[in-house]
């Protein structure tokens, strides 16, 4: 059973359908938090990475999968650290 904590991140990275963005202007990246599989209590998150320099189209850098409890933990931390939620960028 998950604790409040868990439930609160869980909201705040699956807010859409399990999947969510964070970007950091400063670094010029945007990351891609998605779950593997078709309900949002999969195990396996996949991270993607992109290099984002507005007005060009995101390119992609890196991804890679891990378990939903240290993709919840990346998440949190990156918020700690300032990146900011956003919208999945346009293509």
């Amino acid at each position: 059973m998950q604790d409040r904590s868990d439930r609160a991140a869980d909201a705040s990275l699956h807010p859409h359908g399990g999947e969510g963005w964070l970007v950091n202007g400063e670094q010029e990246l945007i990351v891609q938090f998605r779950p593997l599989g078709a309900a949002p209590q999969t195990q396996w998150v996949e991270l993607r990475t992109f290099r984002w320099v507005r007005p060009h189209p995101p390119v992609p850098q890196s991804q890679r999968r891990m378990l939903r409890s240290s993709a919840i933990d990346a998440w949190q931390h990156m918020l700690k650290v300032g990146w900011r939620r956003c919208a999945a960028p346009v293509r």
